[in-house]
């Protein structure tokens, strides 16, 4: 009795210390927070706030998507799994024998059936990880790089279907020979982008897509429609969600307005909004046309809206598009070669001939290109005259100067110059120089001691400024004259000539002995100020010759190491020759390298001696330079080639050219009318320049007539090139102004006023 007792107290006692009352029970459950949902918001930062549903992590709405997607991305799997399995995957050397267009086009069918499972279910796994588990084990990390490998094989295996269905379709159809897209050779620095690319960057976008927007639901939302929100399908929202998102991203060809709301409050004289959506959507035709792949999706799409609202215009054909810079096709030739794609005309065929003036004025009109963009032009050229007119309308205007000339040096430039040789027929596509003030020129003392007793080691430096162009490669009564002039002044001149149609590396150089680009030379004398400093001697050390300016060489400079100079040709004919002059370029010419006789001056002065010898090639000069001269010479010149430019203007057009020189004053225009635009009238329509001046004074010999500023750079081509100072003329401290040039204003009358005239 005793033991029983104590374990019947025993027990008691345990029961009151441990156990609770089935009350103590449920006041305590009810003081418990309830689990919230684990699930991720579509932005994947914000945790939903509702609770879990009994029993599970998620909430009832998101439990209930998460069993629907699971299942489709499920089912993807299983399908890609058995069409990789059941049926083998056509080798690109299969597909070019297939001979039968519907066999063909089956093939291409079943591809985009397997690479839309592949997409549903990578998708599909995205939302998994991102949304449901933080933490995603690594079989589904795995599996995710399968199907990212599966993908990339089977775009390029559905290209090269559409490609050969496009070749069949064609060789099935003789009158539509014009459907095959011309192949754009890649230029030498294009590398084409591949596939595994393509689908990486694709990738790279899809996560982000959602993270900004402004989908995420609040609690009441999610409380008044959860049987809505919990049928929907998550998988085929985000594929809806890209495509609003290809949609706005190619706002700009497919809504007319897009343009006008982007420039809408802007600070711009730019061409109209509606030009501007035409000028895109033809460059995004012609890159339709120019890729098989994307022209075969074309086919049967009457707009751009209709094609990339279709399924088979996927992510990764935005970012393929995005990649391409094709279309060396000109948008205009005869009518007979002209074809609707898209809802617009393609010419199926490049413009040959040569472009009509009419045709630059507009394009230039409308365009209104910025600085250094000439290269850009130079592939609408199919032959050295169009080079000349292009240039030849920025000469009167309707281009800003390039940086190589516009970069002022002492108050002067090389504008001026310029111009005169674009008109005159002398392509100039480059200028460096690397000036030296006064007690920079000639032999310098270094910290190095001599062999000699009492002696330092002293060195002297030349760098010649130097132009780099082309002339006509053909045979050219002016191109005779102009390099007879050269070749009469080896005192002023020092030329390189090579002709892209004469073997490999034949050059011609005059003077026989050219001096070089730049050469140094060190030797031994007692210190001494800089106003008594030694006379240089001993041999020179060629750095950089002549024809190193075409063809590059390895730098020797005392106290510093080797480095690499690459030439011109030699950078153009290399992988490195992107936004070059001539990189685009379709036809032979004939290289030319003008440089300076006269060392470490700015290149300016050579241009303006370089001017002058066209000038007189074109019978329009006569004896040595003088700023009179050369400004009457340049005025007559000029008149006489904006006439030819602009001599398809209707007869209600009116233009005129400002002077560099008054006709009853001998000397050059300083000021006055020359200095400032020309009135515009209300009925002015178009205005093609602002007009400037021409400065500074200078002479044939050039013997140091421009002061020198240390410390100025450029002797590296293309480095350390400042842009101009806009178009407006400046007055420096030495009086002198910028050779901005003169210009040509042209005017359209309003109908109203030729009446009332």
């Amino acid at each position: 009795m005793t033991g029983h007792t104590r374990k019947k107290n025993k027990g008691k006692g345990k029961g009151n210390g441990k156990k609770k009352s089935p009350s103590g029970l449920s006041n305590q459950s009810k003081d418990v927070d309830p689990i919230p949902c684990s699930t991720l918001e579509e932005d994947e930062m914000t945790r939903c706030n509702q609770p879990a549903e009994e029993g599970f992590e998620r909430c009832e709405v998101h439990q209930a998507q998460y069993c629907t997607m699971y299942k489709k991305y499920k089912a993807a799997s299983e399908v890609v799994d058995n069409i990789k399995s059941g049926r083998e995957l056509p080798t690109k050397e299969q597909i070019q024998r297939y001979t039968d267009l519907h066999l063909t086009l089956d093939k291409a069918r079943w591809v985009r059936k397997y690479l839309e499972s592949i997409r549903v279910e990578r998708t599909g796994r995205i939302i998994h990880q991102n949304r449901f588990f933080l933490k995603v084990d690594d079989g589904h990390k795995i599996r995710l790089k399968v199907l990212a490998k599966k993908m990339v094989e089977a775009v390029d295996i559905l290209n090269d279907l559409q490609a050969r269905a496009l070749d069949l379709y064609i060789a099935n159809n003789p009158d539509c020979k014009w459907m095959k897209p011309v192949q754009s050779p890649n230029g030498i620095d294009d590398k084409p982008i591949s596939t595994e690319e393509i689908v990486e960057a694709a990738q790279r976008t899809l996560p982000n897509d959602r993270k900004n927007s402004a989908g995420t639901l609040s609690a009441s939302e999610k409380s008044t429609k959860p049987s809505t929100l919990a049928g929907e399908d998550l998988i085929d929202l985000e594929h809806r969600a890209q495509k609003a998102k290809l949609l706005h991203v190619f706002e700009i060809i497919t809504d007319p307005g897009s343009i006008a709301r982007l420039l809408r409050g802007a600070d711009t004289f730019g061409p109209d909004p509606s030009i501007l959506h035409k000028i895109f959507q033809q460059y995004a035709r012609r890159i339709m046309y120019h890729d098989s792949d994307f022209f075969f999706k074309t086919l049967d799409k009457v707009s751009f809206q209709d094609l990339i609202l279709d399924d088979d215009f996927s992510i990764e054909d935005a970012c393929k598009f995005a990649s391409l810079e094709k279309g060396n096709v000109a948008n205009f030739g005869t009518l007979s070669n002209r074809h609707k794609v898209l809802g617009g005309w393609i010419y199926s065929c490049s413009h040959t001939r040569m472009i009509p003036n009419e045709a630059w004025w507009y394009l230039l009109e409308i365009l209104k290109p910025p600085a250094d963009v000439e290269n850009r032009f130079v592939r609408l050229c199919n032959n050295f005259d169009d080079m000349v007119n292009f240039l030849s309308f920025g000469a009167i205007g309707m281009l800003p100067p390039s940086t190589f000339c516009s970069k002022q040096y002492d108050g002067v430039d090389a504008i001026l110059p310029r111009k005169h040789l674009s008109l005159s027929g002398v392509v100039i596509a480059d200028m460096v120089s690397s000036p030296k003030p006064p007690h920079m020129i000639g032999p310098i003392p270094t910290t190095r001691r001599g062999r000699r007793p009492g002696c330092i080691v002293w060195c002297e430096m030349e760098t010649r400024g130097y132009m780099f162009g082309a002339l006509r490669n053909e045979p050219d009564s002016f191109n005779d004259a102009f390099l007879r002039e050269l070749r009469a002044r080896p005192d002023l001149f020092q030329v390189v000539v090579r002709s892209e149609t004469d073997p490999r590396r034949d050059v011609e150089i005059f003077p026989t002995d050219a001096l070089p680009a730049m050469r140094y030379r060190q030797f031994e004398a007692p210190p001494a100020r800089a106003s008594n400093r030694p006379t240089g001697s001993g041999d020179w050390i060629v750095s950089r010759s002549a024809v190193d300016v075409l063809y590059g060489t390895h730098c020797e400079m005392p106290g510093a190491p080797n480095r690499s100079f690459f030439g011109y040709l030699q950078i153009l004919n290399s992988g490195n020759n992107k936004g070059w002059f001539f990189c685009f370029k379709k036809f032979p010419v004939k290289y030319i390298v003008i440089l300076d006789t006269v060392p470490n001056r700015h290149h300016s002065v050579l241009a303006k001696n370089v001017a002058w010898a066209a000038l007189r090639a074109r019978g329009y000069g006569e004896g040595e330079f003088e700023s009179r001269k050369y400004a009457r010479a340049s005025d007559k010149f000029f008149q006489k080639r904006a006439k030819e430019l602009l001599s398809w203007t209707p007869d209600h057009w009116h233009w005129h050219a400002t002077k560099l020189v008054d006709d009853d004053d001998d000397d050059v225009d300083e000021g006055g009318s020359a200095d400032r635009p020309e009135a515009v009238y209300p009925e002015l329509v178009s205005k093609i320049t602002t007009t400037k001046v021409m400065g500074s004074e200078g002479d044939g010999s050039g013997e140091g007539d421009e002061s020198e500023r240390e410390g100025a750079e450029g002797d590296d081509q293309g480095e350390d090139k400042d842009k101009g100072e806009g178009t407006k003329s400046e007055k420096t401290e030495g009086g002198k102004q910028s050779e901005r040039g003169w210009g040509c204003i042209c005017e359209r009358q309003s109908s109203q006023t030729r009446q009332s005239n």
